[in-house]
């Protein structure tokens, strides 16, 4: 009976160690799997972070590289306005060198567009007193030829009709009078009134002048150096478009264009354009080496 007591409480002891082990073995078991766990939650969520930095990464550089494009692309319509400009300054300056002189004297005065006009006026004394009787003789200047001869009325009127428009001169001569002898284009209105002074001799009055004391060959000189100063700064707004291409030097590019404003393309349009790529350069002034350092 001893021995069977004996031998239950050996039993109780083994089963006791046995569970005791299971339990060990089964806590040590949980604290490895927690522990496996973690680790495993850590790793993940390091790389869910540098899956979100790269894809921010990724997503800031195609930003910039958009950026950069429509830069680049405001940078091209920038030079290509300020090219056209240009072009257009150029070719009015080309036709300002190819104007004919004649056309132009004939526009600095007021002449209309017929072929042919009247020549009228009035001769009157230092007082204001028509002078009658007078003869009016009126010549050609390239040909010296008589076109035709009048004398003044009691109102010391005369008039010549439909007379080619060219260089003229009236003589005005009446005795116990200075003669006058007045060079004129005609243009239809009637000439400035002719002054006779008592006494004898010549005055020449040379009416071919323009305003300011301009004569023709002043408007001409005056109209070849416009016509030059026009092609040159459109060419130098051609350079400039160049150099907004290049994207070196935005000073230099700017400072080119400004220039090139005074190529007067189609008078305010050519300007416009250029003008208009100008602020287009300075919005995409980064893009210049020397500014954005690309």
């Amino acid at each position: 009976m001893v021995t069977n007591d004996a031998d239950i409480d050996s039993r109780r002891k083994a089963l006791k160690a046995r569970v005791q082990a299971q339990i060990e073995a089964s806590r040590e078991a949980k604290i490895e799997r927690q522990a496996v766990a973690a680790e495993e939650l850590v790793v993940d969520e390091s790389d869910l972070n540098a899956a979100i930095q790269e894809a921010n990464d990724d997503f800031n550089e195609h930003m910039a590289s958009m950026e950069r494009s429509n830069a680049s692309q405001l940078r091209t319509l920038a030079a290509s306005l300020i090219l056209v400009g240009s072009i257009l300054g150029m070719a009015s300056g080309g036709l300002i060198l190819q104007g004919n002189p004649d056309d132009l004297i004939t526009s600095f005065s007021v002449i209309g567009n017929d072929e042919n006009v009247d020549v009228s006026g009035v001769a009157l004394e230092p007082e204001g007193t028509a002078v009658q009787n007078i003869e009016v003789e009126l010549i050609s200047r390239d040909t010296q030829e008589v076109i035709g001869i009048t004398t003044t009325d009691e109102n010391g009127y005369f008039w010549f009709k439909s007379i080619d428009i060219t260089e003229l001169q009236l003589t005005f001569t009446l005795e116990g009078y200075t003669t006058v002898e007045r060079i004129f284009i005609p243009d239809g209105a009637q000439i400035r009134t002719v002054t006779m002074q008592p006494g004898n001799g010549t005055v020449v009055e040379n009416e071919i002048v323009l305003k300011d004391g301009w004569n023709a060959e002043d408007a001409v000189a005056l109209s070849t150096a416009v016509g030059v100063l026009t092609v040159l700064t459109g060419l130098i707004g051609v350079q400039a478009a160049v150099e907004a291409r290049r994207a070196k030097h935005y000073r230099r590019a700017q400072y080119l264009a400004g220039f090139a404003l005074f190529s007067r393309g189609l008078i305010i349009f050519g300007p416009a354009l250029i003008l208009s790529g100008m602020v287009m350069l300075m919005i995409s002034r980064e893009q210049f080496a020397d500014v954005g350092g690309e």
